[in-house]
């Protein structure tokens, strides 16, 4: 059997079944306001029954109290029932009543209570009946039109939001390669690569002459010399590339005092140091103006950067959509299968989609 088919012939049994369940509803309610009036005129006939003569003053009082607070939470309670469904909710309330009353009144009026109570029995009774007659007859509503309903306008915004993703991914794609032509435009690959063999060169070359110059640190400060440039070197090697012509000056004072490798070492700084030393200079001021010409690529670059940063945070954010939309697909299909399993059920067919 077609869903359509099956929805029809449920809908059919569904209204049948409705106008059963209101006949079993005007049933009972019927009965309920008959016995609620039958408890009203116990309450009245307890309510207007005399104390013993023969009873203790402290006594009366009590049953007095007790009478009264019984018949008031009595009659506050039917007081508030109007129908079955009314009476399913109240009876709690009624429950406690039941064996709520007190110990005195129950001595002194036990007849009267005992029949309140009886009634107050029939009356749950009742309610239980009447829940599962309606079990039996009624037709639970199985929400398959309004699943079904919302099932194609789920499919329709993941359709939805699927495109809207695509479509950022283009975007994305287009934005990356704007971005990789502007800085092979601006000659971004070629100056950063000049800077990688500038910073190796210069690396090299500081290098060798601090290593050199290393040599000579032990036997200059075991000469205990007063001139700063021996101090600062004394601590730092890189003093010699700061201050080469003051560094060069100290060792011709102190070549004589020195001999076989720190004599060699002090021979090769004297002879190459101020050369070596303006070349690593001249390097340094090309890698600063190679930098400063990267910083500028990529400052302009910054606008296209944060386009393409905003475009890779709403995929994000259409990838949460997508998940939260798809679990809920997944929640609606699995309630409907279930519904339609229970329509079989109801109608005894296997029901096609």
């Amino acid at each position: 059997m077609r869903l359509e088919q099956a929805l029809e012939e449920y809908e059919r049994k569904r209204k049948k079944a409705e106008k059963e369940t209101e006949k079993i509803r005007k049933k009972y309610n019927s009965r309920l306001e008959r016995r609620i009036r039958e408890i009203l005129k116990r309450i009245e006939a307890l309510e207007r029954s005399k104390l013993p003569k023969n009873i203790d003053e402290n006594m009366a009082k009590i049953v007095s109290a007790e009478r009264k607070n019984y018949v008031t939470a009595l009659r506050n309670a039917l007081g508030s029932i109007k129908d079955m469904e009314d009476l399913g909710k109240r009876l709690p309330d009624l429950a406690k009543l039941h064996v709520g009353h007190g110990k005195y009144l129950l001595i002194i009026f036990e007849k009267e209570v005992y029949a309140i109570n009886r009634l107050l029995k029939e009356l749950n009774e009742d309610y239980v009946r009447y829940y599962n007659e309606l079990m039996e007859k009624g037709l639970k509503d199985l929400r398959i039109q309004e699943l079904l309903r919302e099932e194609k306008e789920i499919r329709e915004a993941l359709i939805k939001a699927e495109m809207e993703r695509r479509e950022l991914e283009k975007k994305i794609t287009t934005k990356r390669q704007e971005l990789e032509d502007f800085f092979t435009k601006e000659g971004l690959d070629t100056i950063e690569q000049e800077m990688k063999h500038l910073t190796s060169g210069l690396r090299s070359a500081e290098i060798e002459i601090r290593t050199k110059a290393s040599k000579l640190q032990k036997p200059i400060k075991r000469m205990r010399l007063h001139e700063e440039v021996a101090h600062e070197f004394i601590r730092d090697t890189s003093t010699v590339l700061r201050k080469p012509e003051e560094f060069i000056s100290l060792l011709q004072r102190v070549y004589p005092r020195l001999d076989g490798k720190y004599r060699k070492a002090a021979q090769w700084l004297i002879e190459n140091l101020e050369e070596k030393a303006k070349e690593v200079e001249k390097e340094r001021a090309k890698l600063k103006e190679l930098e400063e010409k990267r910083d500028s690529i990529l400052a302009r670059a910054e606008a296209r950067k944060k386009e393409l940063w905003e475009l890779e945070r709403l995929i994000e954010e259409k990838e949460v959509e997508l998940k939260r939309l798809r679990n809920k697909l997944e929640h609606l299909e699995k309630e409907l299968s279930e519904s339609i399993a229970k329509l079989e059920a109801i109608l005894g067919k296997k029901i096609e989609r």
